[in-house]
């Protein structure tokens, strides 16, 4: 058994395998091994979320702006029916 070794791009599962070794070509079985970089798509994901999940909270830290939620307020539609929203 041979073994060479060459970088080569990968489209819709084909591999394209450069002319130097076109010998290759002729031969009706080979043995493959890819080594690729990998990127985990979904901890990108996670990642970008969490970033901006931190950033959130920084720029709350940092605000003097006061958010006051209680439940009458959180509940309390009467002026929603007086204003004709609902």
């Amino acid at each position: 058994m041979y073994a060479v070794e060459f970088q080569a791009s990968i489209e819709n599962g084909i591999v394209h395998i450069p002319t130097e070794y076109k010998d290759l070509l002729s031969n009706k079985k080979a043995t493959f091994v890819a080594m690729y970089d990998s990127v985990n798509k979904q901890n990108t994901i996670k990642n970008k979320t969490q970033k901006q999940l931190d950033e959130f909270d920084r720029l709350v830290a940092q605000s003097d702006n006061k958010v006051m939620a209680t439940m009458e307020l959180a509940t309390n539609i009467d002026d929603m029916v007086l204003d004709g929203i609902l």
